[in-house]
């Protein structure tokens, strides 16, 4: 009886939400990548760019196994995919000695400090980010790549100056994802993840570089110490000259709470300070990390895997983060040999001519094994 009641409870609870998540209209779904006995995922540990109506994607891709937990064995390669038309056809690549590895998971031999400054605004600049801690890669002090021709090809692998030697990061292990946000040609801040090895303790830091890369400094702390909570993934967005909006995934430890969020902080004085801006989902069983965008028109979007619904969803601000409007469906109707949802993962860009692009990882009828899509729609 107990199970039959938390199951009707499930059941009323996808009902509520669809009820109240309002359908997208004339979205364009695209593939990206999809391959014969392949598991491709997790955009969002990999990165996303954009010039233009070019966009790159990277994700993980392995040989697909049906098993607990994901559907992936073997060793995960970091491949890209690129669109030259706004993202309605991609081709598939896999760039020499970047993150090549014999091994399950890329681990670096030969990483070195950077020793010319970098360009950032070089008109094909990509920075990628490679730490510890997810799919693909195996490094707890962290590092970069970089490239200057909109990443065919790839230099490094750098250390990220002497940060992981700095006292805030001792006893910690270094679990960033690419985000980061140009201010100038050789000043940059980018924001990371640090948990230490013993403890459920996550957060999220700013560090800031003003010579191109050759070292970086720890500017602070962004979201606070917590034993109940691991804070992870942050997406930011640049408001204004001082403002800033990062979105993160928030998963509590005790796992009896089926309660995980997805959140925004906001800093006012070019990043320095930060404060709670607003909880933007609350999703029961499995979080999924943000990708947000601040839009042509002044809102700012942010959407995410919703695994408890099977969908990618999403939502407007109005007010630079502080409040949020009705959920809306990008794509709903996962499917595949898994019996979670096993989804999401996304990046968000917009096009020239205001149309965004989602990209994440899916599961459909026609193609259960998974795979990285596209959805295009006019916000």
């Amino acid at each position: 009886m107990k199970i039959n009641i938390c199951f009707m409870c499930l059941v009323l609870c996808m009902m509520w939400s669809t009820l109240f998540a309002q359908e997208l209209e004339n979205v364009q779904h695209v593939m990206v990548a999809h391959e014969k006995g392949k598991f491709h995922g997790w955009p969002a540990n990999n990165g996303a760019w954009h010039w233009g109506n070019e966009i790159l994607v990277g994700f993980t891709q392995a040989d697909y196994q049906i098993k607990d937990g994901h559907n992936l064995t073997g060793i995960q390669h970091s491949l890209f995919a690129r669109s030259k038309d706004g993202g309605e056809s991609w081709t598939v690549f896999d760039p020499e000695n970047f993150l090549d590895d014999e091994n399950i998971k890329w681990i670096p031999k030969n990483k070195t400090r950077l020793k010319q400054p970098l360009n950032f605004f070089d008109k094909g600049f990509a920075l990628r980010i490679f730490a510890t801690g997810y799919h693909g890669n195996d490094d707890p002090q962290a590092g970069f790549y970089y490239s200057y021709d909109r990443g065919a090809t790839w230099n490094g692998p750098h250390f990220l100056g002497d940060i992981h030697n700095h006292a805030e990061f001792q006893d910690r292990i270094l679990t960033p994802r690419t985000d980061y946000i140009v201010q100038s040609d050789k000043e940059c801040f980018v924001f990371i993840t640090s948990h230490i090895e013993s403890k459920s303790d996550s957060r999220v830091a700013c560090i800031h570089t003003k010579d191109g890369g050759l070292n970086f400094e720890f500017v602070t702390w962004i979201t606070p110490v917590s034993d109940q909570y691991r804070a992870v993934m942050p997406n930011t967005v640049q408001l204004s000259t001082e403002s800033f909006l990062l979105t993160f995934r928030k998963i509590f430890n005790d796992k009896s709470r089926l309660e995980s969020k997805i959140e925004a902080f906001i800093s006012n004085d070019r990043c320095q300070s930060w404060s709670f801006a607003s909880t933007i989902k609350e999703i029961k069983t499995n979080s999924n990390p943000p990708a947000t965008v601040k839009l042509d028109d002044g809102r700012v979007c942010c959407i995410y895997g919703d695994r408890d619904q099977f969908s990618v969803r999403g939502k407007y601000s109005p007010d630079d983060g502080k409040s949020w409007g009705k959920e809306f469906i990008i794509r709903e109707g996962y499917i595949s040999h898994d019996d979670w949802g096993d989804l999401g993962y996304p990046r968000l860009i917009q096009r020239p001519d205001g149309k965004l692009v989602a990209l994440y990882y899916w599961a459909s009828p026609e193609h259960p094994e998974h795979h990285i899509a596209a959805s295009i729609w006019q916000p």
